[in-house]
């Protein structure tokens, strides 16, 4: 689309989504058929010279998969699947959906209509089951209870989809074994690239760690990285995410986030801005002691970077990155067996770990980009929808 017709586009879809909850991504070549996608809309009342926002990676994807159907053909609406209101009236060739609306919107489909489900997280049940075993574990080691911050509807997606497609690896996918489906894997893409840092000191750097995430500490595995790192004055953890919105959570951590010297705690960061990247050069690996994801874009951000994952196979990451793995599948890690990974990390050579930061910056440049993702959802409509 030139910038003219993608502007107009982005004013008409701003005033169709305040009032109808819709936007649209019209057919770039001559129309052959129409496609629904309930994913969201906010990427498609941006104009040429707004950019997508730096904080997640699905503002670009949900775009690019409403583009790539656009190339083929097809003109795309795009609802928010959250908004349970919209009523399909057109005849869909493809409904795609990320959450839990295809049960309500299959009763408004051609019976011919092929469905997707997008896998952004694993299996709900799944999902919602890691975060209260986390919380159980919390409450054995510290005799607290905390509320729960990431459950998700239950979902039908999965059943009722005539194809899956999406985020994630073997641990990921294992969750969905019970429909019996294959699985079409996506790689999840990246905000921004990196160059590597040929020039950090990680003689200093191996003693430096970064947890980033998102919301739901505990499922996320903060309070494990934070009672690890409490019993190691000697090495830093450089907390970055939105945990001041859980007060539950950092009124129970608050020795830890405002008292430990060794544990410096910065809120959600701009991955492009200057304080990240001063973060990003002190730091040789990434902890994240996660429960439940799809693929972590943060993880994915952090390898681009060129920062050592130690992460649970929960994290969603392939298994063929190497990553350092903090469980097996399944498992919940404990503080105490997180301290000696991250110890045993920390006493490795200066040159055997640059030299395994240099594998995963490449391993991230070469399978999780902004291009991997546009060929493997081309693939996705070209070889498995054959439309």
């Amino acid at each position: 689309m030139n910038k003219i017709k993608a502007t107009y586009w982005a004013y008409r879809n701003k005033i169709t989504n305040k009032f109808f909850g819709i936007v649209r991504m019209p057919s770039l070549t001559k129309r052959k058929g129409y496609v629904l996608l309930s994913y969201f809309t906010e990427p498609f009342t941006f104009t040429p010279w707004k950019p997508f926002p730096n904080y997640h990676t699905m503002y670009w994807e949900c775009y690019e998969i409403a583009r790539l159907f656009g190339e083929r053909g097809y003109e795309v609406d795009i609802i928010n699947t959250k908004d349970h209101k919209f009523i399909p009236r057109k005849k869909y060739s493809v409904c795609i959906d990320a959450e839990d609306d295809m049960e309500r919107l299959i009763k408004y489909l051609p019976v011919d209509c092929k469905k997707v489900f997008h896998i952004l997280i694993s299996y709900w049940q799944a999902y919602n089951n890691a975060e209260e075993k986390r919380l159980r574990y919390l409450k054995e080691r510290r005799g607290v209870t905390l509320l729960p911050r990431r459950k998700v509807n239950p979902s039908r997606d999965a059943e009722l989809a005539d194809f899956l497609e999406g985020f994630g690896n073997k641990t990921i996918f294992s969750t969905f074994k019970q429909f019996n489906k294959p699985i079409f894997f996506i790689p999840i893409s990246a905000v921004i690239h990196y160059d590597f840092p040929e020039q950090k000191d990680f003689s200093n750097a191996k003693k430096h760690f970064i947890w980033m995430g998102g919301g739901g500490a505990v499922l996320k595995g903060l309070d494990l990285a934070l009672e690890a790192f409490a019993k190691m004055p000697d090495l830093h953890l450089h907390v970055c995410g939105p945990i001041y919105g859980e007060k539950d959570f950092t009124d129970e951590y608050k020795k830890e986030l405002k008292q430990t010297q060794n544990i410096h705690v910065y809120g959600r960061l701009d991955v492009a801005g200057e304080k990240f990247l001063e973060i990003l050069s002190k730091c040789s690996a990434v902890v994240y002691p996660t429960g439940g994801e799809g693929s972590s874009g943060a993880i994915v951000q952090a390898m681009h970077a060129g920062l050592i994952p130690i992460i649970t196979h929960e994290t969603g990451i392939q298994e063929d990155s190497e990553f350092i793995e903090l469980n097996k599948p399944g498992e919940i890690p404990s503080p105490e067996s997180i301290s000696k990974i991250i110890r045993d990390f920390s006493n490795k050579s200066e040159d055997e770990i640059k030299s395994k930061s240099k594998k995963i910056w490449e391993y991230a440049r070469a399978k999780y980009t902004r291009d991997e993702f546009t060929k493997a959802y081309s693939k996705f409509i070209d070889e498995i929808l054959k439309i």
